[in-house]
């Protein structure tokens, strides 16, 4: 598993969550909206907005991804999909294997839930504050985007307790 793989799934896992929330925080907190503007005169603005935006969406990430395993985890398990139990002597000689399985499954896992979570959240948001734009159509959209992600969460959590318990469970 090369390091670029591993990027990635930490940015699918985290950051692009984290933006989602950053946006929804934005909206009520101006310095946050100004670390998410584009920079028209790059002599002024320095890189300090774009290195904020960044730290603190990952921090949301992180954040996003423990309301996940609160919730979400949760939830699969008390609707059926049980983590396996692993032999972890087996695990040092398939380490590579595993590793790739955390990459092709549980990192999108971690997507598609982590960004329920902050779809859900910054929508609830933006219908506390008033925005004004949003209305039933936009409520239908948003339920069908979360639908869909926790349908995604549940099909690639399956896939990856199923696929790890193959390579490391008990008896295999």
């Amino acid at each position: 598993m090369d390091t670029s793989s591993r990027q990635f799934g930490l940015l699918v896992a985290y950051l692009l969550p984290g933006f989602i929330a950053l946006a929804g925080i934005a909206r009520i907190v101006p310095a946050v909206a100004r670390w998410l503007q584009p920079t028209v005169d790059q002599g002024s603005t320095g890189l300090g907005p774009p290195v904020y935006a960044v730290l603190a969406a990952t921090a949301l990430g992180m954040v996003l991804s423990c309301f996940r395993w609160i919730l979400i985890d949760h939830l699969h398990e008390w609707t059926g999909i049980r983590r396996p139990l692993w032999d972890v002597d087996r695990l040092e000689a398939r380490l590579d294997a595993f590793n790739a399985l955390v990459e092709f499954h549980y990192r999108y896992y971690q997507f598609y839930a982590n960004t329920l979570i902050a779809v859900a959240s910054t929508y609830l948001l933006y219908r506390w504050i008033g925005t004004p734009a949003l209305g039933l159509p936009t409520d239908i959209g948003v339920l069908v985007l979360i639908i869909c992600l926790f349908a995604g969460s549940r099909d690639a959590l399956k896939k990856y307790y199923g696929r790890t318990e193959q390579l490391i469970g008990h008896g295999s």
